[in-house]
């Protein structure tokens, strides 16, 4: 990990970039078609995921994907053909209620305007627009990140392949749509449910900006990792290795979009899609020891692994 914050009872593992970590099986099952996800590449700052939106010309990302740095970025979207198109920033904002190490407000979200229209066999995507029915819906889950698999955790220096995989909304708080990442087994499960089987994916580092899809449109922007604990450990009754690591028995959060469309709109010219009026925010009561976090940002590779 880069470096840790103590808040409170929270503990904050920063650690830059991640990727999809899938339920069973092999991970080269879960590759993403989804060409207008793509990732950024931020100097100083380091690698993560993110959408094309209807706009052609700007990319939604985390803003602690950017944070920090004032320069420009590249970003690099791959066609269905496998033909890599990289563009440089003209400009990048992240929220502006968005503070470093304050990730339980939510307000994880930046957008990177490109310097250019991206080329027409990177299709875009659009904002989901039903604010208010997130939890309980099933969305897909696309991100750059390192992958592995439920029972061990993520693997370090497996960053730059396009993977997706499904989850469960199972709460909504704020600004923010959480996850857990079942294994099938009752001990695992923060929400109750038993998750989606081979399907079930959890975030890792690298997928920091990735959408979350509902019906097609992005619903939530990847944020970051949790688990129940204290003191940096995770309660290893429900995470299976009670590190925080991508396994079975953690949560993850994503930015939820509905509560942003206005400031989407408002940063990209109003024709990012169409978006209807922001929700009232639900609210999320909890008995947690405390949660461990850690981002989802990747970091840059070298010599072809995580540094």
């Amino acid at each position: 990990m880069s470096s840790k914050y103590l808040l409170a009872s929270l503990v904050l593992f920063v650690s830059q970039a991640s990727a999809i970590v899938v339920s069973s099986g092999t991970p080269d099952n879960y590759l993403s078609a989804q060409t207008a996800v793509g990732f950024s590449n931020v100097p100083s700052v380091g690698m993560c995921s993110g959408s094309l939106l209807a706009t052609g010309q700007h990319f939604l990302t985390a803003a602690h994907c950017i944070l920090g740095y004032s320069g420009a970025a590249t970003v690099t979207f791959t066609n269905a053909l496998g033909t890599n198109f990289s563009y440089t920033s003209s400009s990048m904002i992240a929220h502006p209620n968005f503070i470093q190490g304050q990730y339980l407000a939510g307000n994880d979200i930046a957008i990177i305007r490109l310097s250019q229209q991206v080329d027409a066999s990177i299709n875009r995507l659009s904002l989901y627009t039903g604010g208010g029915n997130e939890q309980g819906n099933e969305a897909t889950l696309i991100g750059y990140g390192r992958t592995g698999l439920g029972s061990t955790g993520s693997i370090a220096g497996t960053f730059g392949t396009r993977r997706e995989g499904q989850n469960v909304v199972d709460t909504v708080t704020g600004n923010l749509l959480y996850f857990d990442f079942d294994s099938g087994n009752a001990a695992q499960s923060t929400s109750g449910g038993l998750g989606l089987g081979s399907r079930e994916v959890s975030i890792a580092q690298g997928d920091s900006g990735g959408p979350a899809l509902i019906n097609g449109r992005i619903a939530g922007i990847n944020s970051f990792i949790t688990c129940v604990g204290s003191g940096g450990v995770c309660v290893s009754t429900i995470d299976v290795d009670s590190t925080l690591n991508s396994t079975f028995g953690e949560q993850f959060a994503t930015t939820r979009v509905s509560t942003f469309l206005t400031w989407i709109n408002q940063n990209t010219g109003g024709s990012s899609g169409s978006f209807e009026g922001v929700p009232e925010p639900s609210t999320y009561a909890t008995g947690l020891l405390g949660l461990v976090i850690c981002l989802a940002r990747a970091r840059k590779i070298r010599n072809g692994s995580s540094s």
